[in-house]
């Protein structure tokens, strides 16, 4: 059981207030390399009211594990209280600081994501101005690829991040930048990034890469070799090497095992560390999704 770690604030006091009881945790990322930058909680709730709240900047999705309709009602200032029948793939999107009042006649599950101020602002560098990163308030719409993405971000913290930081951190960066883009008050700039990286930079990140293999980099650090924004590295990286950063990590990490199992000089677990990988398991699972066997077999065969 985890405590929640997505908080509202209490209107009269101030005080933070988890938006979730320990009892309804069922997924928590409190253990990934990410939760800095945002937080990624499944909840299994019983039927409940909440009282009035300034929420964060966050984003939800209803999964289909309770397969009975429920009327959700809510209430936000300047408008009307209203409810719909939640539908499995409803989504809500929550602005930071926005009060309110919410109530759920049935059992529900959601997952949901809340973002913290600076990475918001982080995907938003480029095409909003800072002060103007604000969401609109809006309750039970539809939107495939934010349950796409915050799918496999609940699947990747309910495992324990096997796939390191940087996976996490950058399906977080295609949900905020795809949020931003569709629910921010002020829209944000349309910006095409073309060409990929100079031969130069793309050497200068490769090379940066290649020394630190087994270093759980994050996506931020990366860019700032490249000396680029965030989100602006994330598009020139793939449109220079057909691959996502962590992708090209994987592929390099697994390429050098193969060359220090051919040695016989290391353990596989040994190999597995300096790989940066979390453990001998995690070595293995993602040596046989490349390779198709697992780290012994190859060598064995070799």
């Amino acid at each position: 059981m985890s405590e929640s770690e997505i908080f509202g604030r209490d209107l009269r006091t101030g005080e933070p207030v988890p938006l979730g009881k320990p009892e309804w945790v069922v997924t928590s990322s409190l253990s990934s390399p990410w939760r800095n930058l945002f937080k990624v909680e499944r909840h299994l709730r019983p039927a409940f009211e909440r009282e009035e709240v300034a929420t964060p900047a966050s984003i939800c999705f209803f999964g289909d594990a309770i397969q009975e309709q429920v009327l959700m009602e809510w209430r936000i200032p300047g408008s009307p209280l209203r409810g719909k029948l939640l539908q499995s793939g409803d989504v809500n999107v929550a602005s930071e600081g926005m009060p309110v009042w919410a109530n759920h006649l049935g059992r529900t599950d959601m997952t949901g994501v809340s973002f913290s101020p600076d990475f918001l602002a982080t995907a938003a560098r480029e095409s909003i101005p800072s002060e103007h990163v604000e969401l609109k308030p809006l309750f039970a719409i539809e939107d495939q690829q934010i349950r796409t993405l915050v799918s496999l971000l609940e699947t990747e913290a309910k495992a324990g991040c096997p796939t390191g930081r940087m996976y996490g951190e950058s399906l977080g960066m295609a949900l905020a930048a795809h949020v931003l883009r569709k629910y921010s008050v002020f829209p944000a700039k349309t910006i095409t990034y073309r060409g990929g990286f100079s031969k130069y930079r793309l050497r200068q990140v490769v090379d940066y890469i290649k020394s630190n293999l087994g270093k759980d980099n994050s996506l931020q650090e990366l860019a700032d070799v490249a000396g680029m924004s965030l989100f602006h590295f994330s598009r020139s990286f793939k449109q220079s090497t057909g691959l996502p950063p962590h992708q090209y990590i994987l592929r390099l990490r697994i390429e050098h095992a193969k060359s220090l199992l051919k040695t016989n000089e290391l353990g596989i677990a040994e190999i597995g560390q300096r790989l940066g990988f979390s453990d001998q398991s995690h070595f293995t699972m993602i040596f046989r999704k490349f390779v198709g066997a697992t780290p012994a077999r190859w060598r064995a065969g070799v």
